[in-house]
């Protein structure tokens, strides 16, 4: 990895739109998310979470009903939520992927759902596709999470034209495999020599490079077991590394709640694994997250604090 003056397109670029935006090293971009600021010169952010897709594999998030979806969002930004992210289909890779034109059938649940919240903050809607984006940024959501990473090429001009801040998970170009990183032929995407000497986090470091950014994209680097070839030890050797992902100029989110690379550690179930996601939580922000993904709100607010306040900082790790 090493900093340049502008992310370029690689040779995998071809056909996809590309936006030249300069890295600002050592100092982070800040992003305007809705008035909300993300980024160095403002506090660690919490994004809560709800989900419309009864897929989902976490059960106390998941909600068909409007009121009582709305309810579940008032407790948690009651508890400290600044953003809340809604899904509408699980990113399970054991499950089909819905289409766009499913996902924009469980829309009308999201929006009646935010249209009954009475309380302050950022609504996030999680889609892989730019139609489904668009609809909802016209009808009352104000951020995107994309998890395929801009696989749909219209996605950053439909984030550009609704100025509107949009999450950018390390992903393959395929809107069928979101966070696929280690299952991407690289010598395809990028020169031979590169591709034989990458190793995981160089990937994931790469997948967010291609296709560019927008003037307010949140990059991830996509924890979790997104695919068969994804390891516990590459997840883990990505959070040792996650300063370096201060390289590419942009305000970073992590979503590590409860998840498996750190329930290892200590030999904890789901049910038991906040204590481990909340001392994470803290390091993750010492490193440099600036939006941390959540189903358990108050608490990861508490860790993220801790983290912002009293860490050393990232730049202790660059």
């Amino acid at each position: 990895m090493g900093s340049d003056e502008t992310i370029r397109p690689s040779a995998f670029a071809g056909d996809q739109p590309f936006l030249a935006v300069p890295v600002v090293a050592p100092t982070m971009h800040n992003v305007d998310a809705a008035g909300l600021g993300i980024g160095d010169d403002h506090p660690p952010r919490i994004m809560g979470v709800l989900n419309i897709s009864r897929e989902s594999p976490y059960d106390p998030s998941v909600f068909a009903d409007p009121e009582e979806a709305a309810a579940y969002v008032e407790n948690m930004i009651d508890a400290g939520a600044d953003i809340v992210d809604v899904g509408l289909e699980s990113a399970n890779k054991r499950l089909d992927v819905l289409s766009a034109e499913e996902e924009r059938e469980r829309l009308d649940t999201a929006i009646e759902t935010i249209d009954a919240v009475d309380g302050d903050a950022v609504f996030s809607i999680e889609t892989r596709y730019s139609e489904v984006a668009d609809e909802a940024l016209s009808r009352g959501f104000d951020m995107v999470n994309d998890v395929c990473g801009f696989a749909d090429p219209e996605m950053p001009a439909v984030c550009e034209s609704h100025d509107a801040a949009v999450v950018k998970m390390a992903s393959p170009p395929d809107l069928e495999r979101p966070g696929a990183v280690g299952e991407t032929d690289w010598t395809e995407r990028c020169d031979a020599e590169w591709a034989a000497d990458a190793d995981y986090v160089d990937q994931v470091y790469e997948a967010l490079k291609q296709g560019g950014f927008t003037e307010k994209t949140i990059v991830d680097p996509a924890f979790g077991g997104w695919s068969e070839s994804q390891t516990l030890e590459d997840d883990r050797e990505t959070f040792h590394r996650l300063s370096d992902f201060r390289e590419l100029g942009r305000p970073m989110l992590v979503s590590i709640n409860r998840k498996n690379f750190l329930r290892e550690f200590v030999g904890r179930s789901t049910e038991e694994a906040l204590p481990v996601s909340l001392a994470a939580t803290a390091l993750a922000v010492e490193r440099g997250a600036d939006v941390i993904r959540t189903h358990d709100v108050a608490e990861t607010r508490d860790a993220a604090i801790i983290g912002h306040e009293l860490g050393v900082g990232p730049e202790a790790f660059e």
